[in-house]
Parts: C-alpha cells; sequence; structure tokens
C-alpha cells in the first residue's frame, strides 16, 4: 500500500513538472549575427515578380555571372525608376528551395540610392466586392507546383486555397466557364505591377449552376 502510495504520488510531481515545462515558452534562438554585405554591379537582365504580377525582384548581369536580387514589392516604383545598369549592395541567402538570392541592402542607379526600409503605414481602402462570369484561360501555380489561382479570359486573377483547387481539379480546366464572387485586392504603395490584372480573393464559385462556398 506504502509503495503504491508513493509511486503515486511521484507520478503526480511528474505530471507537474511536465505541465510547468510545456507553459515555459520556447527560447529563442540566435539571430542571424553579422553578415557580410556584397557589392555587385552589372546591367539588368530580366525583372521577376510574384504571383500577383508585382515586381518583387531581378537578374543581374555582371562580367562572371547572372545574380538574382530580391527587393520588397512596395520598392517597385522607385526600382523601376533606377535604370538598368545598377550597384547592388545586399546578403547572399537561400531560400526554402535551395536557391541562392542577393536580398538588397542599397541599390544605385541613374544618380541616386533606394534603400531597403519598410513600407509607410498603410491605410486600409474599402474592400470591393466583385462578382463576374468568365472562361478560365490559365491555371496558375504556386511554387510548390500547386494551383493557387485562375487566370480569367476578363483579366482578373481569381485567387483560390490549393486544397480547395484540388478538389475542383476535376471540375475546372483551362476553357471552363465559372462564375464567382469575391473582394479586389488593391495595390499598396510603391508596388507595380507587370500587367493590369485584376486580383480577387475568392468567396464563392459556381461551376455547372451549382455554388460553392471557398474557403
Amino acid at each position: 500500500m506504502k509503495k503504491f502510495v508513493m509511486l503515486s504520488m511521484l507520478v503526480a510531481i511528474l505530471m507537474g513538472l511536465l505541465v510547468q515545462l510545456q507553459a515555459q515558452p520556447a527560447p529563442k534562438g540566435p539571430g542571424r549575427g553579422l553578415e557580410q554585405v556584397a557589392t555587385i554591379s552589372g546591367k539588368v537582365s530580366e525583372w521577376t515578380y510574384n504571383d500577383d504580377f508585382i515586381y518583387d525582384g531581378l537578374y543581374l548581369q555582371t562580367d562572371q555571372e547572372k545574380i538574382f536580387v530580391k527587393f520588397p514589392p512596395h520598392l517597385g516604383t522607385q526600382m523601376r525608376s533606377a535604370g538598368e545598369k545598377l550597384i547592388v549592395n545586399g546578403v547572399f541567402r537561400y531560400t526554402p528551395e535551395g536557391k541562392q538570392e542577393l536580398k538588397m541592402v542599397s541599390i544605385e542607379g541613374n544618380g541616386w540610392t533606394v534603400y531597403d526600409q519598410k513600407p509607410l503605414p498603410h491605410t486600409p481602402s474599402r474592400e470591393t466586392s466583385i462578382n463576374g462570369t468568365a472562361k478560365v484561360s490559365q491555371l496558375q501555380l504556386n511554387k510548390r507546383g500547386d494551383v493557387s489561382g485562375y487566370i480569367l479570359e476578363n483579366g482578373t486573377i481569381l485567387r483560390i486555397p490549393p486544397h480547395v483547387a484540388a478538389q475542383l481539379s476535376q471540375m475546372v480546366q483551362t476553357g471552363s466557364e465559372i462564375g464567382y464572387t469575391g473582394v479586389e485586392k488593391t495595390l499598396k504603395d510603391g508596388e507595380v505591377q507587370v500587367q493590369n490584372y485584376k486580383i480577387v480573393r475568392c468567396q464563392t464559385i459556381s461551376i455547372n449552376g451549382t455554388q460553392y462556398l471557398v474557403k
């Protein structure tokens, strides 16, 4: 009986310690530490953009190689005005996919310098509800190869969560006509879009007369 009581007390003490350990926040790991800034000169060979067709990078051709330079989308207006011949100060990093990129610290071109600064506080705009019907001209894929949107013939990109797009894969293909409702995304200050697409966060989608809620 005494052994049972002692064992029960030991279990209770261990459970209490476990609860305390789980309640404590995990220790924060060290920061990146010192990173060496590289200076690269070259000419822009290609501009890149994100899934919303907003400029966020470029390829710089040097005398020896072509380097990918990453910059924040809100600097798009300044970057597009910096010309083609640039001096880039930045740090080399690797993306989750294992690709090397030069994250900008500052970029010189056309006699002036663009610094990597945080965007000004953005005043939220009123959301605009959108509805329409159009044919799908192209399926848009994210970096993992999953469908994340439908590019429609009317110039709209209908943003769809990949897990929903997977469920709709048998019903929505290139050439399918769909109805949709959603909320239009507005560009933030400094962002530049490659093409004049209307980005819509989908709320419902209609296929062959049946409407589905998109979440």
